[in-house]
């Protein structure tokens, strides 16, 4: 499992979220942001409404982005 969360000046963290490296792996671009993923461990690259998608760079293209 890889855990992804927000760390504050303090030292304490929130946010705590796991998601499996399988899941990670599963996805075209391996992309490691938190809410990139569904709670099913799916990830959004088939999710054309995914707006941050393109502001990463990617182009929607044949039901994905790439």
């Amino acid at each position: 499992m890889t855990q992804f969360g927000t760390l504050h000046s303090d030292g304490t963290i929130s946010s705590i979220r796991s998601i499996s490296q399988s899941d990670i792996r599963k996805c075209p671009h391996v992309i490691l942001v938190a809410d990139h993923y569904r709670d099913d461990g799916t990830c959004y690259c088939n999710d054309k409404t995914r707006v941050e998608m393109r502001e990463w760079g990617y182009k929607w293209s044949k039901g994905q982005w790439r």
